[in-house]
């Protein structure tokens, strides 16, 4: 995106625009101030700091959510799209509280409408990656803000956990059920299950909805004049659970909550894709914020590294390819491994991780000399499975000395020494 696009709507993004202008234009910090001014709508920047402050000081707690964006992909014939290729969204959001007495931050990305977010400071939900179009960045920050409403109404939080699987999985038989989501209720361990069906999908199923909700205990409410989360003004939300007096206090809750109005004109700042927010409270800390994670590039200490994308850090390999015939002598024995029932949950998990990884791995290396046929290495070939405990340890020893000669020593390989060790300690 060219400088001269970014229309930044608050003091701290004219600061961070400055300091872009002044490196471009080799200019005084101060004139470069007033120019960011000008180009965000102001006189000078005198002028926007009196217009910017004054109006968003009695706002209480203002949280940034932000997101960068990509063209959406077109054909090799489709003509490139007139304006910005390629952008950063912010959206300012005003709270009653802190945000991190909105949603704890190891659930923000399990919550209806933050799925892909993080919080990257107290005072910022940043998207993980790169979305396509300038419009479905600007609809899922929209989105985002009606689940901070709808916590910040109810108290409501979303599950993260297993506890409540059992009657999630329960609602998901519920006619007509859509878009739903699972929360909670801190202070009581309440459970609420968010049903956003289309509405005019579920029209005439009204009867049928409340037979199966009465068969199985539950109670359902539709709160009025709410919008939901998933597609304001297209669905029909419905709070149900087994606490019927639970569902009238968040009913009640969500009655004072108004609707997200999406803007004919984009009211927030656009700057550049990929160039990291720095939210104000962040920079009032003085805390320097990490980069974004991206691919890497180019082989690091006997490692090379494979995949990745904006937001999403690559992999690594062995740079050193291991030898077809060792690959398939290791794939039946990790193949066992990973479908053996005597390991712990941990175990498994890392067991199969690491039978993926060699599959990734076994691709890259020999996928030219073997075609399809190198997807049968590690599964839809023989597996060799270890019936006691005593038969996994051997198994586990020849599969672990087999990937120490195939493979040269990097962190990767270590990794995976990693594993092995574990599983045999797990054993033992």
């Amino acid at each position: 995106m060219n400088i001269a696009s970014i229309r930044p709507s608050s003091v701290d993004g004219i600061k961070q625009l400055a300091k872009k202008i002044k490196r471009k234009l080799h200019i005084p910090h101060t004139q470069a101030l007033d120019e960011a001014s000008r180009q965000a709508g102001f006189e000078n920047f005198v002028h926007a700091k009196r217009q910017l402050l004054g109006a968003v000081a009695p706002r209480g707690f203002p949280i940034f959510l932000s997101m960068h964006w990509t063209a959406p992909r077109r054909r090799k014939d489709e003509p490139r799209p007139d304006g910005p290729w390629a952008g950063r969204e912010i959206l300012r959001v005003d709270l009653s509280r802190p945000l991190t007495e909105i949603v704890a931050k190891h659930r923000v990305g399990h919550g209806r409408g933050l799925y892909g977010f993080r919080m990257e400071y107290e005072d910022h939900l940043e998207y993980r990656t790169n979305v396509e179009g300038q419009g479905t960045a600007r609809n899922r920050l929209l989105a985002a803000w009606r689940s901070l409403r709808f916590m910040e109404a109810t108290g409501l939080q979303p599950v993260s956990t297993k506890k409540y699987d059992a009657i999630s999985r329960a609602l998901a038989e519920l006619p007509g059920c859509d878009h739903p989501s699972d929360w909670f209720d801190p202070a009581t361990d309440g459970y609420v299950y968010l049903d956003e069906p289309y509405a005019r999908e579920n029209e005439n199923r009204a009867a049928e909805r409340e037979r199966w909700l009465a068969l199985n205990g539950m109670k359902s409410i539709t709160p009025a004049h709410w919008e939901g989360i998933y597609y304001a003004g297209e669905c029909t939300p419905s709070l149900i659970s087994p606490d019927g007096a639970l569902l009238h206090r968040i009913a009640s809750a969500l009655a004072t909550v108004k609707p997200v109005i999406k803007p004919e004109i984009w009211p927030h700042e656009t700057g550049m894709c990929n160039d990291d927010f720095v939210s104000p409270k962040r920079q009032a800390d003085a805390k320097p914020r990490r980069n974004r994670p991206g691919p890497s590039w180019g082989e690091r200490n006997g490692a090379t590294p494979y995949g990745g994308e904006p937001g999403v850090p690559s992999r690594w390999r062995p740079t050193k390819a291991m030898p077809l015939d060792l690959h398939q002598q290791l794939g039946p024995l990790v193949a066992g491994l990973a479908s053996s029932t005597l390991f712990s949950t941990r175990v498994h998990r890392n067991l199969s991780s690491m039978r993926s990884n060699l599959e990734d791995w076994s691709l890259m290396e020999h996928k030219d000399q073997l075609g399809d046929a190198v997807y049968d290495i590690y599964y839809g070939g023989p597996i060799l499975v270890g019936n006691s405990k005593a038969e996994l340890a051997e198994i586990l020893a020849t599969a672990r000395a087999i990937v120490e000669r195939g493979y040269d020593d990097c962190k990767p390989r270590r990794q995976m020494f990693a594993v092995f060790d574990a599983a045999i300690n797990g054993i033992e």
